[in-house]
């Protein structure tokens, strides 16, 4: 006999079965739970000795299921991942395989034999001849061919038997598609380009940190990498960090590759998805490109993880399981017992602490400081916002209308979508705020509406203040919407196109005005932080960033960080063709340490100035985080939970370890953002060394449950990146 330890679908925990039949882990099975057949999948083999309670009561797995079975190794880091970010197996399960696994029931006609030929009715030889050519079909067609009369005569008579069959939901087959043949092209490397690609394919170490400018060609690197890797029987798996940059890449590798190339993100349906997973599962595609969730495909013989622009944030999920997904392609590259994985992590501006790493030694370093194919570096030049009222400054509007004049492309950069921040009440100075959350209602102008960003609430804007009645509303802010406003007063004759969350819903967006501004039917891109990062337009030749400084007065200590990789990704963007580029940055702290290191395109300067505070203060890359949030629909409630847990774990913590002066647990305080979803919300910070954070994790793993109730929600988010 036996034993396994099986995760039943829509469950936090897992349940012991047993069978006579051997399987292995990572096979999809169906059992019963509470009387009702469901899937299953099996996560651990149990020796028979350690099951420490009656084995008779034991229910048996009814079969394995015919679903293609998840890999040993991301089955051991779906463990790892649920241990280190303290979440459960329903969510981690749900992260790794696409979709969910329904399972239904069917009644089947089975074929056993004919009608005795002494049976002259005409419509059993019909019967015969059917059930002959379809051995097996459902009752419910065979209803619709056949009398009823009939079917109950083969059903006596033991023509057919009928059963009651589970079907699953998912119909993908998970067959190869035919392939082209790949087109040998040559892709000419500059010297540092080739000093790269040979360091990562000999060198002994797994773990690389690709820093080249940007336009340096990194792309190329990566191209090259994996067609050699493809070219010995292996995979690579290519991450993005947006949906926005798939388009491009999946452009650019598929004219490569050809029908090698799989592709995951969060835009596909569901059916997509487990198609995908299916064709790279069996092995049918070796190449996957995608956001997040693509470093759990099951690539056969995996060699190469290629994360690209390795510093954004988006690579830190949101919600359970908080993973990070650069820690998570470190931690399989290093699970893969199959084949000696290698993770390259690609950036201009890396993470501090990807760089620190480098600078210790875990990862190795590799420069590329030149632009590839020797096109320079944009000029930048600082506008001071402090002398003007408006959003466009003179000498932005000046340089827009000149490279409109070359018949060159633009790109303008707020990291602010919407028409306006907020609306102010001049009489009574009430702003709209969402009922559900606490903060401000954002106008959107186009559609006549106040939304929160947050929860999705949206009301319509009648033109009045709800309190007073007055109709003097003031437009506090701008966002992307008023920009294009302003900018088609400014250069109406100029063709432009808005990015942002809200003009791109679907997939088709991303591409269709991917590939619009790439052939130049527009003029100008406008659009949030999202057209930053990797994009590739030789014909742009003006950067302009509207506002600097909206991060960087953001309650976080990675707010300079970030501002800082936001510019230097931005102005990369300029001057990537033949023709020079130019950045106009407007900013109102033109002094300050984040906007100078841009301009003087020094990095290091920046990082080492930065790393001084950090090491005094304790904060990555020295100490470790965890966020804690304590939420409930009633404040008083989720205060007091908040004060106890933080008591019970403090107490702990004082009895049991020896924590340093830049280690503390915080009393809770109210999120910067305290309500959310109609739930109030209070944080509690622990910040502790290496050693120290581990012990921390197992204390709150121990007392997640006694605290979590109906009515309280406790979140922990193990190195946060959003301190909101």
């Amino acid at each position: 006999m036996y034993y396994y330890e099986i995760y039943v679908e829509n469950n936090i925990r897992l349940f012991t079965y047993k069978s006579e039949e051997k399987y292995e882990i990572g096979q999809w099975c169906i059992v019963n739970f509470v009387n009702r057949d469901k899937m299953g999948l099996i996560v651990n083999i149990v020796k028979e000795e350690k099951i420490d309670f009656d084995k008779k009561k034991l229910k048996s797995v009814i079969r394995v299921a015919p679903v293609l079975s998840i890999p040993l190794e991301i089955m051991k880091l779906a463990k790892w991942i649920k241990n280190y970010y303290l979440s459960d197996f329903f969510s981690v399960f749900k992260t790794i395989y696409p979709g969910t696994l329904k399972l239904n029931y069917s009644k089947r006609a089975i074929y056993l034999k004919d009608f005795d030929e002494d049976f002259k009715n005409l419509e059993a030889q019909k019967f015969n001849e059917y059930m002959k050519k379809r051995p097996e079909v459902t009752l419910n067609t065979l209803q619709k061919n056949f009398s009823k009369e009939i079917i109950e005569k083969a059903i006596k008579q033991k023509i057919i038997s009928v059963e009651k069959k589970i079907i699953l939901n998912s119909k993908i087959s998970g067959k190869k598609k035919n392939k082209g043949k790949i087109v040998e092209k040559q892709i000419i490397l500059n010297e540092e380009q080739e000093n790269a690609v040979n360091t990562i394919k000999n060198s002994e170490k797994q773990l690389f940190l690709l820093k080249g400018v940007t336009g340096s060609g990194k792309t190329e690197i990566y191209i090259n990498l994996i067609k050699e890797a493809l070219k010995n029987g292996y995979g690579s798996i290519f991450l993005v960090p947006e949906i926005s940059l798939t388009t491009q890449m999946i452009e650019r590798l598929e004219e490569e590759f050809l029908d090698e190339v799989a592709i995951l993100h969060s835009k596909l349906s569901d059916k997509e998805k487990r198609e995908e997973w299916s064709f790279i599962r069996n092995g049918a595609k070796k190449i996957v490109i995608g956001a997040r969730s693509a470093i759990f495909a099951p690539v056969q013989n995996l060699k190469y993880i290629i994360m690209d622009e390795e510093h954004e944030n988006t690579y830190k999920q949101e919600n359970n399981p908080r993973y990070h997904t650069k820690n998570v392609a470190i931690k399989r590259a290093l699970l893969n017992e199959n084949t000696k994985v290698k993770v390259i992590l690609g950036s201009a501006t890396p993470s501090f602490e990807s760089f620190y790493q480098a600078k210790q030694g875990d990862l190795q370093l590799i420069e590329l400081k030149k632009r590839f194919k020797n096109s320079k570096i944009p000029k930048y030049e600082i506008v001071d916002l402090n002398e003007t009222t408006e959003n466009f400054s003179e000498k932005l509007l000046e340089e827009i209308s000149q490279t409109l004049k070359k018949k060159e492309q633009i790109i303008l950069i707020l990291n602010r979508k919407a028409f306006s921040n907020f609306l102010k009440c001049k009489s009574c100075q009430n702003i709209p705020t969402c009922p559900n959350c606490s903060i401000s209602l954002t106008y959107y102008k186009k559609t006549n509406q106040l939304k929160c960003h947050y929860c999705g609430y949206e009301e319509h804007f009648s033109g009045f203040c709800k309190e007073c009645g007055s109709e003097k509303m003031q437009q506090m802010g701008a966002g992307t919407e008023k920009i294009e406003e302003e900018l088609k007063k400014f250069f109406p004759t100029a063709k432009m196109i808005r990015v942002d969350s809200e003009t791109m819903k679907t997939k088709s967006d991303y591409e269709k005005i991917y590939n619009d501004f790439k052939n130049q039917k527009y003029d100008i891109m406008l659009g949030t932080q999202v057209i930053a990062k990797g994009l590739h337009f030789p014909n742009v030749t003006l950067v302009g960033i509207i506002n600097a400084d909206i991060i960087l007065n953001f309650p976080d200590f990675r707010a300079g960080e970030k501002t800082f990789q936001l510019l230097t990704q931005a102005s990369g963007r300029a001057g990537r063709g033949s023709k020079d580029g130019k950045v106009i940055i407007q900013t109102f702290n033109e002094n300050n340490d984040v906007i100078t290191k841009t301009i003087e395109n020094d990095y290091e300067g920046y990082y080492k100035n930065e790393l001084f505070l950090r090491k005094s203060f304790n904060y990555p890359p020295f100490g470790r985080l965890i966020a804690v949030v304590i939420s409930s629909k009633k404040e008083d409630l989720a205060q007091k939970k908040a004060n106890d847990f933080y008591k019970t774990i403090s107490k702990i913590v004082d009895e049991n370890m020896e924590i340093s002066e830049n280690e503390f647990i915080s009393e809770p305080f109210c999120a910067p953002i305290f309500k959310i979803n109609s739930r109030f919300r209070y944080q509690i910070y622990f910040k502790f060394n290496k050693e120290n954070i581990l012990k921390i994790k197992k204390i709150i793993k121990k007392y997640l449950a006694k605290f979590n109730d109906s009515n309280v929600r406790i979140t922990v988010d193990v190195d946060p990146v959003n301190m909101m």
